[in-house]
C-alpha cells in the first residue's frame, strides 16, 4: 500500500460511521452523510480543476441529466480531478468525480453524458450503498484512492492490492439502460453511448492505456455495446426519432455527425421534408466554395507575386520543419527513456518512506494543532501525486504529439504537389507560413516540456529529504489525545512549511511541464481546424460561428468582415473564442491583442497563466465536433 494510502485510511477509518441495517435500508441522509465523508477525504488529496470552461461544461451537462432524475432525494455534484486517467466514478449520496483524462478523450457533449449518465444510474439504482460489511466499504476507499493515484498506473503491478471493489456485470448492465434513458430524455443523442463504449474499445487495444485499469472489471466494451443496441432508445429507431436526434447534433455543432445521422434518417423514410432541408443546410456548410475560394485566394496570391513560386518556398519550409521535428522525436524519445527510469527511482524513494508515516489518529478538535499538521500533509500529498501524473502524463503524451505533427506536416504538402491546386488548397495557402512556424513551435515546446518534467522529478527526488523530516517530528511526538502539545508544535510547523515550500515548487515545474505540452497540442490542433476550411466563405465561417457560439456561450465572434480584416486563420478563432469565454473578452479583442504583439492565442494563454489543458480539450471539442462520424458497429 502507498505511504500515503496508509496515512489516509489511519485518519479517516475513526471518522467514518458504518452502516448496522443492511444497505438497501439506509436512509437518504445516512447515504448522503456516508458519500460526503468519502468525497471530503477524497478531495483533500486530490488536485481538483477550478478552470471556468472545464467546470461549467461538466456541470451544465450534469444539471441538465438530473433534471430527469428518478431519486428526488438526491442533489447530484460533480468534480473533476486532475489526473490524466480516463476514469469516473460514483459515491453514495450523488457525488460524481470525473477525471480529466476522460474529459480529454470525449468527442462531444453527447459523449460526455452517456459517462456521466452511466455513473448516475449507479446512483439512482443504488448499486454505491449495497455493500454492508466494513471491509467492503474500506475497498471502495481504497479503491478510489489507489486509482486516483499515477503510482499503480506508472508502474504496472505496483497496487494490486488495492483493488477497486467493482459493481457486479448486472449492475454495470443496468447503470447503462438507466444511463441511456436518462441522457435520451435530457435530449442528448443515445448514439453517442455506443461511440462511446466503440472508443474504449479501441483504447484498450493499445499498449498501457490508461482506460485499461479503470474499466477491467467492467463487462467488455463491445458486450456492452450489444446488450445497448438491444434497448428500446437504440433498437430500430424510425425516422423521426432519427430526425430529431441529427437536429439536436447540428445544434451542437456536430455538422458531419448530424450530416450522417440525416443520411440515416432519410434510408428509413426518403419523403422526409425535414430532414432533406437540414441535409442540404449541412451539405452546403460542409462543402467549399470552390468559386468564391478560388478567386480570392488567386487574388492574394498573384498581388503578393508568388502564387506558383511560393508554393515552391512552402514546400522547402515544410520539409525544413518536417526535418527539425524528427530532430526533436529523438531528442524527446532519448528524454523519454531517461526519464522513465527518474521516476522509478523517485518513486523508490517515496516508497522508502512507508514505514515512516505516522498513524497520527483523528484530530480532537477542528482546527488545532494535529488537524493543522494533518492537513500539511494532505497538501504534500496532493503535491507528490500531482507531480507524478502530471509529468507522467507529459512523458506519455510527448513522442505521439511530434508524430502527429509529423503526420501534419505531410498533410500541409500533399496538396502542394498537385499540378492543378484545388480550390480548399488554395483557400488555405495564404495561411500555411503561419501554420509551419506554429508547428515549429509545437515541436520545439515538446522538448523542453520533457526537459520540465525530468526536472520536476528531480527537484522531487531532491524533496523527499524535507518530507521525511516532517515525518519525523511528527513521529517524535505524541498525538495520541487528539492533539500536538504546544511546545512541540513550533519544530513541527517548521518542518511542514520547508517540504511543503518545496513540493509546491516541484508541483509547479510539473505543472509547467503539462502546460508547454497542452500549448504545444494546441497550436497543432489549431492548425487542423484551419485546415478544414471554415472560413472561405461567409456560409461556411456562419455555420462555424453557429458551432462556436454553442461551445463557447456569451463570447463575441467577429463578423464575416472582420474576420477577412484581420486576415486571421479559424483555428486561431476558435482558440480566441475559448480565451474569450476564460476572460469574458470579445474574440476579436484578444485577436487584435495578440497581433500586436506578433503573438498568438496560445502565447497569449501561457502569459495569462490560464489552464492549458482546459485550452487543448476545447479546441479538440471544436475540431472533433466538425469532422466525428457516428462509428461504425
Amino acid at each position: 500500500m502507498r505511504f500515503i494510502a496508509a496515512l489516509t485510511l489511519s485518519v479517516f477509518i475513526a471518522t467514518i460511521a458504518m452502516p448496522s441495517a443492511p444497505a438497501r435500508a439506509m436512509s437518504t441522509s445516512a447515504e448522503i452523510s456516508q458519500g460526503e465523508g468519502l468525497n471530503k477525504q477524497i478531495d483533500r488529496q486530490s488536485l481538483l480543476v477550478t478552470d471556468p470552461f472545464l467546470t461549467t461544461w461538466v456541470t451544465g451537462i450534469g444539471g441538465k441529466l438530473a433534471q430527469y432524475r428518478v431519486r428526488q432525494d438526491i442533489t447530484y455534484r460533480f468534480t473533476v480531478i486532475n489526473s490524466n486517467e480516463i476514469n469516473a466514478f460514483a459515491l453514495p449520496g450523488g457525488f460524481i468525480h470525473l477525471d480529466l483524462g476522460l474529459l480529454n478523450t470525449v468527442s462531444s457533449d453527447d459523449e460526455l453524458a452517456s459517462v456521466m449518465a452511466h455513473e448516475m444510474g449507479h446512483v439512482e439504482r443504488r448499486h454505491v450503498v449495497t455493500l454492508r460489511q466494513k471491509g467492503n466499504l474500506l475497498s471502495i476507499l481504497i479503491g478510489v484512492l489507489s486509482i486516483l493515484t499515477p503510482i499503480a498506473y506508472i508502474f504496472g503491478g505496483y497496487g494490486g492490492d488495492l483493488l477497486f471493489n467493482k459493481f457486479s456485470r448486472q449492475d454495470e448492465l443496468q447503470a447503462d439502460q438507466y444511463g441511456l434513458l436518462l441522457m435520451s430524455r435530457a435530449g442528448y443523442d443515445p448514439r453517442s453511448m455506443v461511440d462511446m463504449m466503440e472508443r474504449l474499445a479501441d483504447l484498450q487495444t493499445l499498449p498501457e492505456s490508461k482506460a485499461d485499469r479503470a474499466f477491467e472489471n467492467h463487462p467488455a466494451p463491445k458486450d456492452r455495446v450489444s446488450h445497448m443496441l438491444g434497448y428500446a432508445a437504440l433498437d430500430r429507431p424510425n425516422a423521426d426519432q432519427l430526425t430529431v436526434q441529427a437536429l439536436h447534433d447540428e445544434q451542437e455543432g456536430r455538422l458531419s455527425y448530424a450530416q450522417a445521422r440525416l443520411r440515416a434518417a432519410l434510408k428509413v423514410r426518403p419523403q422526409n421534408p425535414l430532414a432533406t432541408q437540414h441535409l442540404a443546410e449541412l451539405d452546403a456548410a460542409l462543402k467549399p466554395d470552390v468559386a468564391g475560394a478560388v478567386a480570392g485566394s488567386q487574388q492574394a496570391f498573384q498581388q503578393a507575386g508568388i502564387f506558383d513560386a511560393g508554393r515552391r518556398d512552402l514546400s522547402m519550409q515544410i520539409a525544413e520543419a518536417t526535418s527539425a521535428t524528427k530532430s526533436d522525436g529523438s531528442i524527446v524519445s532519448e528524454q523519454v527513456k531517461s526519464g522513465r527510469q527518474d521516476l522509478a527511482s523517485f518513486f523508490n524513494q517515496l516508497q522508502s518512506l512507508s514505514n515512516a508515516v505516522p498513524n497520527v489518529g483523528e484530530p480532537k478538535k477542528e482546527g488545532n494543532n494535529l488537524s493543522v499538521a494533518i492537513a500539511g500533509l494532505d497538501h504534500i500529498t496532493r503535491d507528490i501525486n500531482g507531480t507524478l501524473d502530471l509529468t507522467s502524463d507529459v512523458q506519455g503524451a510527448t513522442p505521439g504529439l511530434l508524430d502527429d505533427n509529423l503526420t501534419l506536416l505531410r498533410e500541409m504538402a500533399g496538396p502542394l504537389r498537385d499540378a492543378q491546386p484545388s480550390a480548399k488548397t488554395l483557400a488555405q495557402l495564404p495561411y500555411y507560413g503561419a501554420l509551419i512556424a506554429s508547428v515549429g513551435t509545437s515541436s520545439n515546446e515538446l522538448v523542453r516540456s520533457t526537459d520540465h518534467a525530468r526536472a520536476a522529478v528531480s527537484m522531487g527526488e531532491d524533496s523527499v529529504r524535507s518530507l521525511n523530516d516532517f515525518l519525523v517530528a511528527l513521529n517524535a511526538i505524541d498525538t495520541t489525545k487528539g492533539d500536538i502539545e504546544a511546545k512541540d508544535m513550533p519544530k513541527v510547523q517548521t518542518a511542514m512549511d520547508k517540504a511543503v515550500a518545496a513540493w509546491d515548487a516541484v508541483l509547479a515545474m510539473a505543472q509547467r511541464s503539462q502546460d508547454g505540452t497542452y500549448a504545444a497540442q494546441t497550436r497543432a490542433l489549431s492548425a487542423q481546424v484551419t485546415l478544414l476550411d471554415m472560413t472561405s466563405s461567409r456560409t461556411r465561417y456562419t455555420a462555424y460561428a453557429r458551432a462556436l457560439n454553442f461551445r463557447f456561450p456569451g463570447v463575441a465572434l467577429p463578423d464575416y468582415d472582420t474576420l477577412l480584416s484581420l486576415g486571421v486563420p479559424a483555428g486561431e478563432v476558435a482558440c480566441a473564442a475559448w480565451l474569450g469565454y476564460e476572460t469574458k473578452r470579445p474574440a476579436a479583442d484578444l485577436i487584435r491583442e495578440a497581433q500586436a504583439t506578433g503573438r498568438t492565442c496560445v502565447d497569449l494563454t501561457l502569459d495569462k497563466q490560464l489552464m492549458a489543458e482546459s485550452m487543448e480539450i476545447a479546441v479538440g471539442l471544436v475540431y472533433q465536433d466538425y469532422i466525428d462520424k457516428p462509428h461504425k458497429i
